[in-house]
């Protein structure tokens, strides 16, 4: 065997051996922060919509308080429960964690009845309100649930949805497609569509086309503008929300060792993070930070900060991260002596301090779903311990403001400082002030009027319950010792705290979208809205369950848990109920089940299922699980189409070869003690490559040759025979010429050839010479000396 071939064999040993090794490591694969902090199936990914712009008046009211309303203030986190009204000529906008934006015009009311990180959910019971969605995966569902339908957002796209004075409602897809149920039925529209819905019991529709832009669109383009014209974000990941007002409050630059960073420009010489704000209490969170600064979202909720040269500079997730974790503040709290311990009491004295964490520091996640108990970190350097902020414990759980009464007496700061960092949840309990995240100064905080309040909302999905009134939580939270409610014990508490038999009630009234007889009262209407004529009368089909979630039902309008897809994911639908890809509103009666979907390393051969799902609309694409399985041609038919002649470096990676299906095709013999030799050109009637180089792979076997030892060899080099390609396929092959041996790798490469003979003088009785593998990435025609042993 030549030292080539042993190279190759020893590379591709020590590949192999390497395998089980990258294996494991991706198992135990985390973020560039080294963080695990992604929830298990069990566990609910609750997110947030960040309140990022206001204009005129617009109110704000907790799910845990819904009767107390303040005035909305900005980078506020919004989470399941919470609402927000905007009085006349106000506007207001929300950034959902993942890149979704909602924009609401004047007197509207808006209500989150659901929002994970694959499930979201609002109540729109009057105004505007204009959605953007980035993205929805397979599993991902986003719904408006107004007056009189339920809106579905299939795609990606632009929506609007406009709620009068009586509840009527219209739907106009900009751009994407849409499911609109109401009245038992429901129908699809596409982009360019829209659809009036008039009536609550028995509503009426008329599918127009979109109109033209009014103001209302013109200012959600300048503001929609913003985010596709901003330079922060080609260095963060786009799941993170807030980077475009990155780019009018400061500047970037590279920092060896931590590459592309943002450092603000408008701050004072003394300025350090997480400073210029407030602290507030969020469930299932806990302690949350709330920045007075514009900008301050993005640095404060991702990434790290680190100090270099005496300036701050934020290093974020980059933009290759597809999918990321929404953390409350990453910072570290420090304490845990005897004296700090100590203040763990409801309006207690002592102190609080933080620092924010570095690029390279552990996560203390006092609000992951998975918090250990509370333990010292030790042997940890951590770099910003040194820039320690404390306050008295007052000012922490009363929302007061941290620039204001930071504490710069040097004992109490050292004291502080040289304490502990707590792992786990901070010993420091909320009040009812906690909850108070708005510092805005507002005159008063406009409601919206009663009969709005009173109003249900139309639900294709049922949404989960409200969560329960903060002095319901409070007890817990003081037995467990500070640890925020999570989801579902915050269900359970609604749950049980509810009358009427335990029956929980949701953050909106619901009125199910399907009908429990069956029966569809949605109807064409018998003129068209707005004087328009309509674009078309489309099929109303039943209402159907969306992806997994629960249904809303008259018996059960809400759901007895959390919703989203992890929650849902034990519970597979029927096959015959309508899944993404389908046209909405299509038949699905007898629909097959999609073939199972396994995780593939590399392409592999599928089988073709025995009934073909139903397609999938023309103008969108067709869902991975509902399209047709891949079939592979025979492998004569795949073979015998013409082929570069491979190199032994492509040959030698598995990775690059097509898979072979040992079942259809036998495995060859095994061949190694085989001598191969060439074929001289007197025998190569016909080639299409005179002179042309090739090689045979010892696994390949090779065509019967003569006897050509006993040949004398030409003496002048212009003499010497050149090489020609070895015969092609039975294809190509002229009539009456005996086909060559042929093994399953070898079928009908017409560009496997042979190669020449060997340089060395044969002598009687001397060693027989034997044809060796020649490197075919030259182009030249010019014989090349074969390896030697």
């Amino acid at each position: 065997m030549s030292s080539y071939w042993k190279r190759t064999l020893r590379a591709l040993g020590a590949l192999l051996a390497a395998l089980p090794i990258a294996a494991v490591a991706s198992a135990q694969a985390r973020d560039e922060y080294g963080d695990a902090s992604d929830p298990g199936p069990s566990e609910v990914a609750q997110t947030v919509a960040r309140i990022s712009h206001i204009e005129g008046s617009v109110s704000y009211a907790r799910g845990d308080q819904p009767d107390a309303w303040e005035a909305a203030d900005l980078n506020v986190p919004m989470t399941l429960g919470d609402r927000v009204y905007t009085d006349r000529r106000s506007r207001v906008e929300l950034q959902v964690h993942g890149g979704d934006v909602i924009w609401l015009g004047g007197r509207t009311d808006l209500a989150v009845l659901n929002l994970t990180d694959d499930t979201k959910q609002f109540a729109l019971k009057s105004g505007v309100g204009t959605f953007h969605v980035r993205r929805l995966d397979d599993n991902d569902v986003w719904e408006v649930d107004t007056p009189n339908a339920a809106v579905t957002f299939e795609r990606p796209g632009n929506y609007r949805v406009d709620v009068d004075a009586d509840g009527n409602t219209r739907v106009s897809v900009q751009q994407g497609d849409a499911t609109v149920a109401a009245g038992g039925g429901q129908i699809t529209l596409n982009s360019g569509e829209a659809m009036a819905i008039q009536g609550i019991d028995s509503p009426r529709y008329d599918v127009l086309s979109v109109s033209s832009a009014d103001q209302w669109d013109r200012w959600v383009q300048v503001r929609n503008g913003r985010f596709s014209h901003s330079t922060s974000a080609r260095y963060v990941s786009a799941d993170i929300v807030g980077v475009d007002d990155l780019d009018a409050y400061g500047s970037w630059q590279t920092v060896p060792e931590y590459g592309n960073v943002w450092s603000p420009t408008r701050v004072d010489s003394n300025w350090a993070p997480y400073r210029e704000g407030h602290w507030g209490w969020q469930d299932p969170w806990g302690w949350t930070w709330i920045s007075s600064e514009a900008w301050g979202w993005a640095p404060y909720h991702y990434g790290r900060w680190v100090n270099s040269s005496s300036r701050w500079f934020w290093v974020p997730v980059a933009p290759s991260v597809r999918v990321v974790s929404y953390a409350p503040a990453l910072v570290a709290f420090v304490g845990g002596g005897p004296d700090f311990s100590a203040s763990v009491t409801i309006g207690g004295g002592g102190y609080v301090g933080w620092f924010p964490l570095g690029p390279r520091d552990p996560v203390v996640e006092w609000w992951s779903p998975r918090r250990s108990v509370n333990v010292n970190v030790t042997n940890v350097t951590y770099v910003n311990r040194t820039y320690v902020t404390v306050v008295n414990q007052n000012t922490f759980i009363s929302s007061g403001s941290v620039a204001r009464n930071v504490v710069t007496d040097r004992n109490v700061v050292r004291q502080v400082a040289a304490a502990p960092v707590i792992r786990g949840t901070a010993p420091v309990l909320p009040t009812v002030a906690s909850i108070r995240f708005s510092q805005r100064t507002q005159a008063s905080a406009p409601r919206p009027p009663a009969a709005i309040v009173a109003r249900p909302v139309v639900a294709r999905v049922a949404p989960p319950p409200a969560p329960p009134n903060f002095q319901q939580k409070l007890a817990v939270i003081r037995e467990n010792r500070g640890a925020p409610v999570s989801t579902v014990a915050a269900t359970r508490i609604a749950t049980q705290s509810e009358a009427q038999g335990g029956q929980p009630r949701s953050v909106a009234p619901v009125r199910p979208a399907v009908s429990d007889s069956g029966r569809v009262t949605l109807a064409p209407s018998t003129r068209a809205s707005s004087g328009a004529a309509p674009s078309r009368a489309p099929a109303v089909a039943p209402v159907g369950p969306v992806r997994g979630r629960a249904t809303a039902t008259t018996e059960r309008p809400v759901a007895a848990g959390p919703v989203n897809g992890r929650a849902q994911a034990q519970s597979v639908p029927p096959a015959s109920s309508p899944e993404r890809s389908a046209a909405p509103g299509a038949p699905v009666a007898g629909r097959p089940e999609a073939p199972e979907q396994r995780p593939m390393a590399r392409p592999t051969v599928m089988e073709r299922p025995e009934t073909a799902p139903a397609p999938a609309p023309a103008n969108r694409p067709a869902d991975i699980r509902d399209r047709p399985a891949f079939t592979p041609q025979p492998r004569e038919e795949r073979m015998m189409r013409p082929t570069a002649v491979e190199s032994p470096r492509t040959e030698a990676a598995p990775e690059n070869r097509a898979p072979v299906n040992r079942q259809q095709v036998p495995v060859p013999p095994d061949r190694s003690d085989r001598v191969f030799r060439p074929t001289p050109p007197s025998e190569q009637p016909g080639n299409p490559n005179p002179g042309g180089e090739g090689r045979v792979r010892p696994d390949r076997g090779a065509a019967p040759t003569p006897d050509w030892r006993n040949r004398a060899r030409p003496t002048a080099r212009d003499e010497r025979p050149s090489r020609e390609a070895a015969p092609q396929t039975d294809r190509a092959r002229p009539a009456g010429q005996a086909a060559p041996a042929q093994n399953d790798r070898e079928r009908g490469r017409p560009g496997v050839v042979t190669p020449p003979p060997s340089r060395e003088v044969v002598r009687p009785g001397g060693r027989q010479p034997q044809a060796r593998p020649t490197d075919t990435r030259s182009t030249s025609p010019k014989p090349r000396p074969t390896p030697e042993s």
